[in-house]
């Protein structure tokens, strides 16, 4: 039993060893660290294409973090941009797939697009848009997020 303890223990350790460097890797990078503080602070004061490049250059140096890609996102949403925001926040959730805020932005987006769409079909077929099941449809989509905004 103890043999087995000790080889558990062998071969675990190296494993939680690597776990810590790949959840900080990229940010022992002092580059690194100091772009993002540079493209937050950009962010915060509102200088959307200073904070873009900080963000971009971010992930060159260091693709696998989450946070850039999120800002990438929000700053794409919020210029109306939807196709470059849904590319950021796949990614987001490609890195984290529990990551709260950038599955509800995506939800958002998604709602719009299908929003749009419908109305689209709307303009383009209206006797098949005026269908009892895709009025429900439309009427469902339209309730859902209807105060939506992304979350930061």
């Amino acid at each position: 039993m103890r043999d087995r303890s000790r080889r558990i223990t062998t071969l675990c350790l190296p494993a939680l060893i690597l776990q810590g460097c790949l959840a900080t890797a990229g940010l022992d990078r002092p580059d690194t660290v100091e772009q993002l503080e540079e493209a937050d602070q950009a962010l915060a004061q509102g200088d959307l294409e200073t904070a873009r490049n900080g963000y971009e250059s971010a992930i060159a140096t260091s693709p696998e973090l989450v946070s850039p890609h999120f800002q990438l996102g929000l700053i794409a949403y919020g210029r109306g941009r939807d196709s470059t925001a849904i590319e950021h926040f796949d990614a987001v959730l490609d890195r984290d797939p529990g990551h709260v805020l950038a599955t509800y932005n995506l939800a958002m987006i998604h709602l719009q697009v299908a929003r749009a769409l419908l109305a689209r079909h709307e303009e383009l077929a209206p006797v098949s848009a005026g269908r009892p099941d895709l009025l429900a449809v439309r009427e469902a989509i339209e309730s859902l997020g209807r105060a939506g905004q992304s979350h930061r």
